[in-house]
């Protein structure tokens, strides 16, 4: 995954403070429309877009359903997929998830056409639009999801931490090194790393095999290149060397991302994590922050310096962080591509980006209201790089699992790289029935 944010530190008002007030009329009431919403998607965040949406919608009540990404919602969606309960709309990750609900899931094109016009697909971002379609049967231009929300991939580091050690921003992989090495003598992480949980793990080795080739993931998944290829073989070695160059810290491989890893940053144990853009939320959860959280004051962020052979740094790499599907069932009710609409292309949208939640996954949005100039100064900078951002996503999860073991295999060193990749290819090839 991408940076799960039921992994994120969870806030959060609850459902009943801001749900639980209605105080319409019996007789309004009997005729009030009702949407059903399950999502990992911050509840708190959730709350204020579906406030939002009723107050323009007044006949149409919202039911959400927060769950933690994994297992609580992977298994909830298996459940009511298996019983033909699915609620209206669920939250979905392109490629592999929203593939393994394609058969429950509604085609949007129409909808999507009638609400924004027919060049609607033209105002979602490139490598969004690209997502959207990832899995699907040759032949199918249906879109079975509706991206909210984009990120880019990056290396986040405390700016403060490196004014007090008078490091810079490294722009090589040696000075990326000293920078570690500085942190470590200074007590601090170098660069968490979360090399428990899979994800995170993908997140960096995008980076670095998109340093060799751009776009070579994407055809090494699609069979049209091989994951034993000289270019991912050399980025398979340079994971390795993350770790024994002391770049990220002793014990990576036993530790978790979230809550531990995000909270040692925020507190500024931590030198540089590699997360994404959605890291700028953390300064609009609620008091108490720490002094580098608050309006984002500690935190700047970067792109992977090129490591050995490589021509050039990371470039871009996000997508959709998340994004929303119309259940069959959900097909059945027009508040809920009311709702969805909404959620992904209007004012409960707002909303989330107001919270900082992350970038929009449509052209013309940007986060309104009580926003620093240093953190509308780094937005500005994703948004830049967003319309050139490579996939970070896998079509077929069997792919992403066994890249997954590939990365474990090579970080303990019980794989060498061209066999782990071997695996990797063996794993393509089955989910492609070659």
């Amino acid at each position: 995954m991408t940076r799960i944010k039921g992994l994120r530190r969870l806030v959060g008002l609850a459902a009943a403070a801001l749900l639980g007030t209605g105080l319409a009329a019996p007789s309004a009431q009997a005729q009030q429309k009702e949407v059903t919403v399950w999502s990992w998607f911050i509840q708190s965040t959730m709350q204020k877009s579906i406030a939002a949406f009723e107050k323009q919608h007044p006949d149409v009540k919202v039911n959400y359903t927060y769950y933690n990404y994994s297992p609580e919602y992977i298994t909830a969606l298996k459940a009511a997929a298996a019983s033909g309960s699915l609620p209206d709309v669920i939250g979905l990750q392109p490629g592999s998830l929203t593939q393994q609900y394609r058969d429950d899931l509604a085609p949007v094109n129409d909808l999507a056409a009638k609400a924004w016009g027919a060049g609607w697909a033209d105002k979602v971002f490139p490598v969004n639009r690209k997502q959207m379609l990832m899995g699907n049967p040759q032949g199918d231009e249906n879109y079975y999801i509706v991206p909210q929300e984009s990120q880019v991939l990056c290396i986040w580091y405390n700016r403060k931490l490196f004014e007090t050690l008078k490091l810079g921003v490294p722009k090589t992989y040696d000075e990326l090194k000293a920078a570690a090495k500085a942190l470590t003598a200074g007590g601090y992480i170098p660069m968490f790393q979360g090399a428990a949980d899979g994800w995170q793990n993908e997140n960096v080795f995008l980076m670095l095999a998109n340093q060799f080739s751009a776009g070579i993931v994407d055809k090494a998944q699609a069979g049209t290149a091989k994951w034993t290829s000289p270019e991912l073989v050399s980025a398979m070695k340079a994971w390795k060397g993350l770790f024994d160059d002391g770049i990220f810290q002793q014990g990576a491989l036993g530790a978790h991302a979230y809550p531990t890893g995000a909270q040692l940053f925020a507190q500024a144990r931590v030198g540089m994590m590699a997360l994404g853009s959605w890291w700028m939320q953390e300064s609009k959860f609620p008091p108490p922050l720490s002094q580098y959280i608050q309006n984002m004051d500690g935190f700047d962020f970067f792109y992977l310096p090129a490591v050995a052979g490589a021509p050039g740094a990371s470039p871009p790499v996000g997508g959709i962080d998340i994004g929303y599907g119309l259940t069959k069932n959900g097909a059945r009710n027009p508040a809920a591509w009311t709702f969805l609409a909404s959620l992904t292309n209007g004012e409960a949208l707002q909303e989330a980006l107001n919270d900082l939640n992350d970038l929009p996954a449509f052209a013309g949005h940007e986060p309104k209201g009580d926003v620093s100039d240093h953190v509308k100064a780094m937005s500005a900078r994703f948004m830049t790089d967003l319309p050139k951002a490579e996939n970070q996503r896998f079509a077929q999860p069997a792919v992403a699992e066994a890249l997954d073991n590939a990365l474990a295999g090579v970080a303990d060193g019980s794989l060498q790289p061209e066999a782990a990749l071997a695996a990797v290819q063996a794993a393509t090839d089955k989910a492609l029935g070659k």
